[in-house]
């Protein structure tokens, strides 16, 4: 089994319009004024490929040079901040991920590389309080849902379980 890698992609803070938006919908949305400021970092996870073939594939495939700042395996969070991430749920399609994994898979020739993504936002000026309607605020229950911090071991499920949606 091969290693799994993980790679931040954080667009600079002069390109980070979604970040902005993001910003100014939750001051003005949910009256959360305190909130300074927020980070959106993409998460990737990827597994089947050596480490050379990442590095060519993250000023390509995962990143824009000129835009975008690259971490690999680690990611610093400020101090005081508050983090959380979002993910697809299983058997949700990933158009992020299933895009990464495609061109993986032209650069190297192998079907065997497994793609995750994930979006951590790192809001600071908030309380542990605010957290929750945040969350509730930018996750939407039937496609997505809060993912671990921690890296996984293997991308390669046994078996995927699949809880049921709620009817409402």
């Amino acid at each position: 089994m091969s290693q799994v890698y993980r790679v931040y992609v954080v667009k600079r803070k002069e390109n980070a319009v979604e970040a902005k938006e993001i910003r100014h919908n939750i001051r003005h949305q949910l009256d959360m004024m305190q909130l300074e400021d927020v980070t959106v970092v993409n998460r990737y996870d990827l597994q089947g490929i050596s480490e050379d073939v990442l590095n060519k594939g993250i000023p390509t495939i995962l990143s824009e040079p000129m835009v975008d700042d690259v971490y690999l395996e680690h990611y610093d969070i400020p101090e005081g901040a508050k983090v959380f991430a979002i993910e697809y749920l299983p058997g949700q399609y990933d158009v992020r991920a299933d895009f990464a994994a495609q061109c993986f898979q032209l650069l190297t020739g192998s079907k065997d590389i497994k793609v995750r993504c994930a979006r951590l936002y790192i809001m600071q000026g908030i309380s542990d309080e605010d957290v929750a309607p945040i969350e509730h605020f930018l996750i939407n229950p039937v496609d997505s849902r809060i993912a671990s911090l921690d890296k996984s071991a293997s991308l390669y499920d046994a078996k995927v379980e699949i809880k049921p949606v709620p009817v409402i």
